[in-house]
């Protein structure tokens, strides 16, 4: 079977027949856009990411009333007791009701608290998958001007420790936090119903409690967003470090790097630090306030004895009912640094979910088929925060199946032109049409399934060689495999392998050669049958014999199909049909090389000056 016939194959019946797994990942995407995100209502927003409905918080709560039924429950027994045994009405042995009563709450705990965490787990780690799932999935739809401003390290952060800080908040709130409300609102209920001024008394102690929140909110936000920011930053500069450890090692700058990533560590010690100190300093504060409101308690309930008909029995109750929501709002004041910690994880992701740098395909026609006609009418291009075009005024009309090389010095706007193609950016005025139709009036992720890139830099991850070619296809078959490593000139390379084309290559392919990188993205390219073909710099950065065996394959690559070449060494266009010669963002020149040659333009310096 021929690479042609092999790959129209495939994508006939790729086109005819969608796989269900097609149909699972088209509704998980339909799911994940439609994702309610909102880092300006954090609590708003984790409702909706629990995804659970009133019936399902309904039910939780009831699981975790009768789970927890035995923490509140003492102060009642106590009090039970107390009346039975002050009381000569009631027998002796009543009092065995209220502590088998609280024996039973002790043995139904085990197994609710087993069923409610099972409950609770499954909601929030799927929280957890959709929160990552969501981040991921607004990684690949950001445009590449953010991922170019953006860092690698902290968007790592926020996919994996970020959404972390997430799922600890859900827990958090769900375990401690709901327990400390349900025993302030019981506690309240009961003094309400025995004795009116007692629970005004609790009424007004909380707002004490409340103050603290108050004078240490703003500070421990800001205390947990600089050291957020801090964590970011040190996994930017480490993942960076760990890129550059190459480049280090051959120029013996092992000690600067230490050193750089050892003072950023050192800045992040010391906002830890600041965060630490003021977190102990919120949890004394507390402590001796809510201590303090006890003692207060402690004197009214005596007073109230002496004063009026206040029982001793209600005493024991009240008292034992205000240690509890003291201790409840303890806790909560104690969770309350964790909370905010959550709260700004939540605010970190939201920087991703909610950035409006979005590549705009919605609603917009797919491209079916592509001729390969391109046409540039008067294409500017100026990046953000430059004042210089980096592209001005291109024209230039590219016929179906016509190979163009694109030369000149570095920064003159080749690359640049080329993401334009590609639609990674839009021009700033100006038009480009993909077969008479408007890019910006079509659906881009469509058009980038007709075309084919192989960069300089080739960029492969840590599988098979197989799995490399393939990658981003299902079901290719064994023929289509082996037409497309015999078009790239790759046989030599898989007969080599200690298991053929299942060897697993490591991470960037760091066990082949330059060359043989090259060759691998080539026949990446060659599987998907591209109508149009970018090749930026693809051999610039090989030696003679890699550059000829790279050549054969990029020959089996363009036949038939729009070709741009974008090329420094100029021994490698000699098969265009024309070159746009740019300069400072200008096509200068425009025509094919025996034409160029002849003007002795810039063309002909160029040709001059590699000999």
């Amino acid at each position: 079977m021929s690479i042609d016939a092999a790959i129209s194959a495939k994508q006939t019946s790729l086109q005819s027949a969608p796989t269900p797994s097609g149909r699972r990942r088209a509704t998980g995407a339909r799911m994940l856009e439609d994702l309610p995100f909102a880092a300006a209502h954090p609590l708003r927003t984790l409702a909706w990411l629990m995804n659970t409905g009133w019936r399902g918080y309904c039910y939780l709560l009831l699981v975790f009333l009768v789970k927890n039924a035995c923490f509140w429950g003492p102060s009642i027994a106590v009090a039970l007791v107390v009346e039975i045994i002050q009381n000569p009405a009631y027998p002796a042995w009543w009092i065995w009701f209220p502590i088998g009563g609280q024996a039973l709450l002790l043995a139904i705990n085990i197994p609710g608290h087993v069923y409610y965490v099972r409950l609770l787990s499954r909601r929030i780690r799927n929280l957890e998958r959709r929160l990552r799932a969501a981040l991921v999935r607004r990684l690949q739809q950001l445009s590449l001007t953010y991922h170019h401003q953006a860092e690698s390290g902290r968007l790592q952060t926020k996919v994996m420790r970020d959404v972390e800080m997430v799922e600890n908040l859900c827990r958090l709130f769900f375990q401690g936090g709901i327990e400390a409300l349900v025993t302030i609102a019981i506690a309240l209920g009961v003094a309400l119903y025995h004795e009116p001024q007692v629970a005004l008394f609790y009424i007004l102690a909380t707002p004490l409690c409340l103050l603290l929140l108050w004078l240490f909110r703003k500070p421990m936000q800001q205390r947990n967003r600089d050291f957020r920011q801090g964590m970011e930053d040190v996994g930017s500069r480490v993942s960076e470090m760990i890129d550059m450890i190459p480049v280090t090692r051959a120029h013996g700058v092992e000690g600067t790097e230490v050193g750089e990533v050892d003072r950023r560590l050192c800045e992040l010690r010391n906002r830890g630090i600041e965060l630490d100190h003021t977190n102990a300093l919120f949890q004394a504060s507390s402590f001796v306030v809510l201590r303090g409101v006890e003692l207060i308690a402690l004197a009214v309930f005596a007073s109230m004895i002496i004063w009026s008909d206040l029982t001793v029995p209600l005493l024991v109750l009240f008292m034992g009912l205000f240690a509890q929501m003291v201790m409840s709002i303890m806790r909560l004041l104690h969770l309350f640094p964790q909370y905010a910690r959550g709260l700004e994880a939540l605010r970190s992701i939201g920087e991703v979910l909610e950035c409006p740098d979005l590549e705009d395909n919605a609603g917009k026609p797919a491209v079916s088929e592509v001729a390969g006609e391109i046409v540039f009418a008067q294409v500017d291009y100026r990046y953000r925060n430059r004042s210089e075009h980096a592209v001005s005024e291109l024209s230039l009309h590219v016929a179906p199946g016509e190979c163009i090389a694109f030369v000149g010095e570095s920064g003159s706007g080749k690359s640049t032109t080329m993401n334009l193609v590609i639609g990674f950016y839009r021009p700033s005025a100006g038009r480009i049409l993909l077969d008479g139709r408007d890019m910006q009036e079509l659906d881009l992720r469509s058009w980038r399934q007709h075309i084919a890139v192989v960069p300089q830099n080739v960029i492969l991850f840590s599988g098979s060689l197989r799995e490399n070619i393939a990658y981003g296809l299902e079901a290719v078959s064994e023929a289509e495999i082996q037409a497309v490593v015999r078009a790239a000139n790759l046989e030599e390379v898989v007969a080599q392998m200690p298991e053929g084309l299942d060897t697993l290559i490591g991470e960037n392919g760091v066990q082949l050669s330059g060359g043989q990188r090259q060759r691998v993205a080539i026949a990446r390219a060659l599987i998907r049958d591209p109508r149009v073909i970018i090749l930026d710099e693809a051999t610039s950065s090989l030696d003679v014999i890699a550059e000829q065996q790279v050549q054969q394959a990029i020959d089996n690559l363009v036949a038939g199909r729009t070709t741009f070449i974008v090329a420094h060494r100029l021994s490698t266009i000699r098969h265009a049909d024309r070159v746009c010669v740019m300069k400072q963002g200008r096509c200068v020149e425009l025509g094919s090389q025996a034409e160029l040659l002849a003007r002795d333009g810039e063309f002909a310096r160029l040709k001059a000056l590699q000999g």
